[in-house]
């Protein structure tokens, strides 16, 4: 019951979960995860900024579809967009979209530029248009 509201919508707060989730697998296809990340590259990134767009309303049971890319790629920082789609027999409609802007850090938790291993893999989801 935690992921609708009373008329059975999707509750907001759960796209975050979906581009979350779709992060997870793009650190997994790259041979990442979060604690390897921290533990063995020395390095996290955090969430700065985070908004999100609602264009059509998602119910229970909606096959969803979401795709990840690299919005823009700083000094120390890099923006994830992801796009979500509602999959049914007929189309693949954008239902909603969100981004993600990643401040990179030490393991002293202080502002570090993006170590040039992790922005290769960032470089392969760069989209010149979202």
């Amino acid at each position: 019951m935690h992921d609708t509201d009373m008329a059975g919508i999707l509750y907001f707060p759960r796209i975050y979960r979906f581009a979350h989730d779709a992060l997870e697998d793009f650190l997994e296809a790259e041979g990442y995860n979060f604690d390897y990340i921290f533990k063995k590259n020395n390095f996290v990134f955090v969430i700065a900024h985070s908004e999100a767009n609602y264009i059509v309303p998602l119910h229970v049971g909606d096959q969803l579809e979401i795709q990840l890319s690299v919005e823009s790629i700083g000094t120390s920082s890099f923006t994830f967009h992801y796009n979500i789609y509602r999959i049914t027999p007929e189309n693949k409609e954008l239902a909603g979209n969100a981004k993600t802007v990643h401040v990179t850090l030490d393991t002293d938790r202080k502002k570090i530029p993006i170590p040039d291993k992790f922005k290769i893999h960032l470089k392969k989801y760069f989209l010149d248009e979202i």
